[in-house]
Parts: C-alpha cells; sequence; structure tokens
C-alpha cells in the first residue's frame, strides 16, 4: 500500500511537471509599454561645420618621426631567424601514397593508374625493402593535398596522406 502510495505521488508530480503552467497571456490591446527615454543619454547638438559637397583635406604626414618604431629590432630578430634557417633545405610536408605491397608489377600498373587520373603528376615508384611503394605528389599542407586525394580515392580506396620531407630547390 505505501509503494503504491508513493508510485501514485511520483506519477501525480511528473504530470504537474509537464501540464502547462498558469502563465496569463495577454491580449493585443492590453501590451505591457513603458516609456525609458529618460534614461538615454542626451547630447547637445554641434553645428556641422564640415560641407558634404567638398573632398576632405588631405594632411601631410611626411615630417612627423615615429615615436614608437620596432623596425631596427624587428630586423635584427628576422635577420637571426634567417642565418638560423639558412641551411634548411626542406620542410615537413605530406604525400599520397597510392600503393604498397611486395608485388612490382601491380606496383607498376598502379603508376600508371596515377598517370590517367592526375596527367600532370609525377608519381614516384620506389622499392623500400620489401615493399614497393607508390608515392604521389609534394604538398605543404594536408588541406593542399586533399583535391588531389579526393580523385585518387575512387580508383585507389586504401590511399593515404602521409608525412614527408619536402625538399627546396
Amino acid at each position: 500500500m505505501i509503494r503504491s502510495g508513493y508510485l501514485f505521488l511520483i506519477v501525480y508530480g511528473v504530470v504537474l511537471a509537464c501540464s502547462p503552467g498558469g502563465i496569463p497571456t495577454s491580449s493585443d490591446t492590453e501590451r505591457y509599454r513603458e516609456d525609458l527615454s529618460y534614461l538615454r543619454p542626451t547630447y547637445a547638438q554641434q553645428e556641422d561645420s564640415v560641407n558634404n559637397d567638398l573632398p576632405a583635406e588631405v594632411k601631410d604626414y611626411s615630417d612627423v618621426e615615429p615615436q614608437y618604431d620596432v623596425t631596427r629590432e624587428l630586423n635584427t630578430i628576422l635577420d637571426s631567424i634567417d642565418v638560423l634557417r639558412k641551411n634548411v633545405r626542406y620542410v615537413d610536408g605530406f604525400t599520397i601514397q597510392v600503393y604498397s605491397g611486395y608485388d612490382s608489377e601491380e606496383a607498376t600498373i598502379a603508376r600508371g593508374k596515377v598517370y590517367a587520373i592526375l596527367p600532370d603528376s609525377a608519381p614516384s615508384l620506389k622499392f623500400e625493402e620489401p615493399n614497393f611503394k607508390v608515392k604521389v605528389g609534394r604538398y605543404y599542407s594536408k588541406l593542399e593535398a586533399q583535391r588531389d586525394y579526393s580523385l585518387l580515392r575512387v580508383k585507389f580506396p586504401s590511399a593515404l596522406i602521409i608525412p614527408q620531407r619536402v625538399y627546396i630547390k
């Protein structure tokens, strides 16, 4: 009996919680209105001394010296970065691997299919023991590689965008 009482209270609470509340609705004629114009700031009207028909005067600032110029310090930092990166001949980029397997004949066929899909590409066929790998393109970002990757995915479902060093000429 006590359990059924608890059950009744729970069901009754859920029904009350889900029922629409007694929110009063107003008709269109009894809309709430309040004048808040006294809270808005007021400004004195200024006379319009500029004639909009005439072009604005162009001021010459060529003789003004900059106060907080950082050009010299910035150039020093950029030169030091340039010296540090002088010997770098590559950047971290991406390539698309379309085939990786043991069969050299299949690798050659895959390379030919890549030529058919992307005529301007130069796919490379390399033997990295024990696999033959066919890779296409040199891209600086994955976003750049995405267009060719989506074209190659049709014929090569196992194609991957993989990280690779892109050598700078």
